[in-house]
């Protein structure tokens, strides 16, 4: 795979991924310094760039998802006082396990052409506990959600939730290439 494809598969990739599982305080980290003309060689401001451009979309798409949020849960003033901080407390916390399957999702673009058997086994294992960790992640905040919200107001956001991720694992997998 030629390394502009490999640059515009991983973009494409993490872009859909960030729809995902991107968290607030992602969209809320500085920008890096910026650096010295010639003091880096091209292939990394070539990631320097991706870097730059996932970061604003991911702030782009959590606003749209939060607005989309927003709108599917009919929160009263007093739920919506409580909701929010909680919404974005869990967002944060996708985010972080978003990170690993960003990670996972480079790696095996960088692996693709020359993956072996072991390489596969390693991303599987990994891969099946990425899944575990946000499972995980739902199963805490369930509790949560249920002390502040009537529990079909929480179902009501794990659907809009769940909803919204089919749609990114759906335009993730249309992406990302099978296994040679």
């Amino acid at each position: 795979m030629s390394h502009a494809a490999r640059t515009m598969l991983t973009l494409l990739m993490t872009l859909g991924l960030a729809i995902s599982v991107v968290g607030w305080v992602a969209a809320q980290q500085p920008a890096a310094p910026p650096q010295q003309p010639g003091a880096s060689a091209p292939q990394e401001s070539d990631q320097e760039d991706l870097t730059s451009d996932i970061a604003l979309t991911r702030a782009s798409i959590q606003l749209r998802r939060q607005a989309i949020v927003t709108s599917v849960m009919d929160l009263t003033p007093t739920e919506s006082q409580a909701f929010w901080p909680l919404y974005r407390d869990y967002r944060v916390e996708m985010a972080k396990v978003g990170d690993r399957v960003s990670k996972l999702l480079v790696q095996y673009t960088d692996q693709y052409d020359t993956l072996t058997d072991a390489q596969a086994d390693q991303i599987m294992k990994e891969w099946l506990s990425i899944e575990n960790a946000k499972n995980d992640v739902k199963k805490k905040y369930v509790a949560r959600f249920k002390k502040i919200l009537p529990s079909r107001k929480v179902m009501r956001f794990f659907q809009a939730d769940n909803k919204l991720d089919a749609v990114v694992n759906a335009k993730l997998a249309s992406v990302v290439p099978l296994a040679r």
